[in-house]
């Protein structure tokens, strides 16, 4: 497989209004760019991939009604209670049985949040753009979905930190440093650290990635995962709703 001319795209949608932001590896995950991105910087920017796999932090589609019925419900490999969990797809679903925090996405576009309908307006507009839904086989753009949180915590095994905090950021930043993106060492923010900058609320900048960027990157990664080795993730939900795929944690290999 050539993946010289392949790009894999993380996108979160939180940014200055007007802007989100992405983050993009190449096959060596090596990071080609991070940042935010204006929607005409976007096209320009996948323009230039000719083969582009991307992964949104975001819900790419209502649910289809699967958790509201019973006999499907039923098969699920750890079926809920009665009438309970029944306006949630099933990946949201599994990712609950999981342990981890999820959206619960309506059936319904004009029931769900602001924020939810931009996303589902976005990744419909990525759709016009020509993006099909992973695993979708020749296709030169493809488009996955991922649960940042529970994609840094299935690499390291454990929950983490939440992500606003300094402990939560160094953690995943840690850990995409481990899964060999050129990141930057976390650690070295407490060698710049001083007794006077301490006092003076003067910590160091520059070495810590912000939030939205930080849940790009892990969704750059799953995407090279799930493309380069199918078998390096793992897919929650069905196929009417869809996936969000998590990556396999190889820390205790």
């Amino acid at each position: 497989m050539d993946l010289s001319q392949t790009r894999f795209i993380g996108i979160d949608l939180a940014g200055t209004r007007g802007s989100f932001t992405c983050a993009i590896v190449d096959e060596n995950r090596r990071i080609q760019f991070r940042g935010e991105v204006t929607q005409e910087e976007w096209l320009a920017k996948l323009d230039a991939c000719p083969v582009a796999i991307a992964a949104i932090t975001s819900p790419i589609n209502l649910n289809e009604g699967v958790m509201a019925d019973d006999a499907k419900r039923s098969q699920l490999k750890v079926p809920p209670p009665a009438k309970k969990y029944c306006n949630m797809r099933v990946c949201e679903y599994e990712l609950l049985v999981r342990g981890f925090t999820s959206t619960r996405t309506s059936g319904r576009f004009e029931d769900c949040s602001p924020a939810l309908q931009r996303a589902l307006r976005f990744t419909s507009n990525l759709a016009a753009q020509g993006f099909q839904r992973w695993p979708a086989p020749g296709a030169e753009r493809q488009l996955m979905e991922v649960h940042p949180d529970s994609a840094y915590a299935q690499l390291l095994g454990a929950k983490l930190n939440p992500i606003k905090t300094l402990e939560g950021r160094i953690q995943r930043q840690l850990l995409l440093q481990e899964e060999h993106l050129n990141v930057r060492d976390p650690m070295i923010f407490f060698e710049e650290i001083t007794r006077h900058k301490m006092l003076t609320g003067q910590l160091p900048e520059g070495i810590l990635i912000s939030p939205a960027e930080l849940n790009a990157l892990v969704a750059a990664y799953t995407a090279w995962s799930a493309y380069t080795n199918p078998t390096g993730v793992t897919r929650l939900g069905e196929t009417n709703e869809g996936y969000i795929l998590l990556p396999v944690n190889t820390r205790n290999r």
